[in-house]
């Protein structure tokens, strides 16, 4: 009894870093103890363990959520009493089926109305689009998030016409129906009407909603563009803090206050596959946006940052969709962890066509199953007093400063974007990411790594336009009475007495053109990280199709299965990645063999795999024989030799070396040239 008293009152001491960094050089077996740090895209190095020291040489010291900066939460219960809304992006074919849409995510779990106008599927273009939209739905009950790009005038003036004419009161409806004119340029490339005659629209629009719309936001901040450009966590806050201070200098200087416009923009994330980086990257924008509005004279209230996360577009691929799921769960944790106010899940077939009612089911349970499965609402600030990820936070906000100022510098993000700055600092990341993948340094499980060939693909039907713009004809009597109220600066107001008066959304929208020259810049290509393999496969499934055949790489493996299997499988997988078959062989002992079988085979390529000790002696026999029964055939080695042993392979005629630092992109591409893929590239 006594034995079992004084085990239960035995604690286990606390190791010194010393002792930890002693146990872990004996693990390396004579590595350098600095392998084990490793430096990501944002140039932050990871070390390999974080302790109490790490956090207290921070510049901040935030016990509880709620307060000062507001790193650990803009409430002091975070989710406890209100939880993120559960707010996907909705598309139809037409407004009718848009409407039997979103009632049915409502019922099912769903808690906000979500509409990105450019990929609504069809086009708002009048106020019997908005009533055959919202008909039946209480707007009372959900909140509404509105993405309408460039310019909110005519999508707010229509919405506004609609609950004026049902008598539905403006301050009952909340949430965002917000413009980004500084987005859509940075990914078009492109606006029109001009940047001021926007922001005059932003700063009348927002003055508006402070009186009618209390409760709507009418500024959204993306940092999707950048984010699917290829740009690190760094990146993407930088210029999307630049982003919003154009925005409350904009609007300061027509009249709106910095508490008027600060707590009227809302910021929207892309949030990729990087978990903790992402946890840091949405902390540390708390933070961020408290000093910048505090810098402007806001108040603290002013301060709490209105943020919209959704899964990385960047991140999804069209082969293997399925793991897709997976992918955008561990991004949507991320997000709920780093504590965003509204999230949007993307549907697992996002990379391949609209979604469906399965792909849509899917995604949202994903986050009812975080909310009431998982329980994430139940902690407050779970990364909270993390050594690393407290660590990570202050190092990304830190950076993200750093950039943001050089933006200020060069006269703001619109300049920046001008001079190609933007673009460059995205082009750089964009490069190194594209690198990583094509050498595969970069995983994507079903792409580039553990492809199956053998998949059936998911079949999509393409939504349809049914509503296009019913005539290029514009009431001259609509645009004389939008051009005179407009000329007053009566923005909002003329729009939505137009609206009840049966304008179109064509006609506001062409009345907010201006005589002043519309600004052209370098977009920023939106891609995802798959695209180079997924061309790659397309191109041999073309082939297959025409040929009966994919291209193919065959194997010769040298000896027993136990020297060969572990190089033949990373082959195997290597051009797999690209759609290629692999054709395998029984184990041969001698050269004669091998050359015997490779003609028996009837390939053009062909790669020797075997252990290095294997290597010695057959493999310049078996390259001298292949040149001499078959020259044009192509003849490479599994797998990296000393410099010496490579050269005397090279004059025996192998023509190449596959192995974990080659560029599998390159290679494939390589090979399928010589073969007669068309690559269409």
């Amino acid at each position: 009894m006594s034995d079992i008293s004084t085990m239960k009152n035995v604690t286990f001491p606390a190791p010194s870093f010393a002792e930890w960094k002693q146990e872990v050089e004996k693990s390396l077996k004579g590595k350098p103890f600095e392998k084990l740090y490793s430096t990501t895209y944002e140039n932050i190095t990871i070390q390999p363990i974080y302790t109490r020291h790490d956090v207290e040489k921070l510049a901040y010291i935030e016990q509880y959520p709620g307060f000062a900066n507001y790193i650990r939460g803009t409430r002091p219960n975070g989710y406890i009493k209100e939880p993120w809304k559960v707010s996907q992006e909705i598309s139809a074919s037409s407004p009718t089926e848009w409407n039997e849409i979103v009632k049915h995510d409502l019922e099912k779990g769903q808690t906000e109305i979500h509409i990105v106008l450019e990929r609504l599927g069809f086009p708002v273009t009048s106020l019997d689009d908005i009533e055959a939209m919202f008909s039946g739905i209480s707007l009372d009950m959900y909140s509404l998030r509105v993405d309408a790009g460039a310019q909110s005038l005519s999508f707010l003036a229509l919405f506004a016409a609609y609950l004026q004419q049902r008598q539905i009161p403006f301050n009952t409806v909340r949430g965002t129906i917000g413009m980004d004119p500084i987005g859509a340029l940075a990914e078009t490339g492109k606006l029109s009407p001009s940047v001021a005659a926007l922001y005059d629209v932003m700063a009348d629009v927002t003055k508006w909603a402070q009186e009618h719309m209390p409760n709507v936001k009418t500024v959204i901040v993306r940092g999707e563009p950048y984010h699917n450009g290829g740009a690190n966590a760094v990146q993407e806050l930088a210029f999307a803090f630049a982003t919003a201070v154009e925005y409350i200098r904009a609007c300061l200087d027509r009249g709106v206050a910095v508490d008027a416009i600060a707590p009227r923009i809302q910021f929207s994330f892309s949030v990729g596959s990087n978990f903790f980086m992402e946890i840091a990257k949405l902390r540390a924008a708390r933070l961020i946006w408290s000093n910048i509005v505090k810098a402007f004279g806001g108040s603290e209230s002013s301060q709490k940052i209105a943020m919209h996360a959704r899964t990385s577009y960047f991140t999804k691929t069209v082969y293997d969709p399925y793991v897709n799921m997976l992918r955008a769960a561990a991004e949507a944790f991320a997000a709920t962890v780093g504590g965003t106010d509204s999230l949007h899940v993307s549907p697992f077939d996002e990379a391949i066509g609209p979604a469906d009612e399965f792909s849509r089911r899917i995604a949202r349970n994903t986050q009812l199953i975080l909310l009431e499965e998982a329980h994430i609402a139940n902690v407050i600030d779970p990364a909270g007093g993390s050594y690393y990820v407290e660590t990570l936070t202050a190092q990304v906000a830190e950076e993200a400063w750093k950039l943001f100022q050089q933006i200020e510098a060069r006269g703001g993000i619109v300049q920046a974007l001008a001079d190609g700055f933007v673009q460059e600092q995205v082009e750089a990341v964009a490069r190194q990411r594209k690198k990583n993948v094509e050498t595969r340094k970069e995983k994507i499980v079903g792409t580039n790594f553990y492809a199956n060939l053998a998949e059936a693909p998911v079949e999509k039907t393409n939504i349809s336009n049914e509503h296009q713009r019913s005539s290029s004809v514009i009431n001259k009597e609509h645009a004389a009475a939008l051009q005179a109220g407009f000329a007053n600066q009566q923005w909002i107001e003329t729009a939505v007495d137009m609206a009840l008066r049966r304008a179109t959304a064509r006609e506001i929208e062409a009345a907010l053109k201006t005589e002043e020259a519309s600004i052209h810049v370098k977009p920023i290509t939106q891609w995802r990280l798959a695209e180079p393999f997924e061309r790659l496969r397309k191109a041999s499934e073309a082939y297959l199709k025409k040929y009966g055949s994919r291209p193919a790489v065959h194997l010769i493996n040298i000896g027993n299965i136990p020297n060969y299997k572990a190089r033949a499988d990373f082959i195997t997988g290597f051009f797999e990645a690209g759609g290629m078959a692999v054709e395998k062989s029984e184990g041969v002992h001698s050269a004669e063999e091998a050359v015997s079988e490779a003609i028996n085979a009837n390939g053009t390529h062909y790669v020797i795999c075997g252990s290095d000790e294997s290597y010695t002696d057959i493999v310049p026999a078996i390259a001298k024989a292949f040149k001499q029964a078959k020259p044009n055939v192509k003849l490479y080695v599994a797998g990296k030799q000393p410099a010496d042993i490579e050269q005397t392979f090279i004059e025996a005629g192998v023509d190449g070396f596959i192995h974990i630092g080659s560029n599998c992109y390159e290679m494939i591409v390589s090979f399928m040239k010589e073969m007669g893929v068309a690559l269409n590239e």
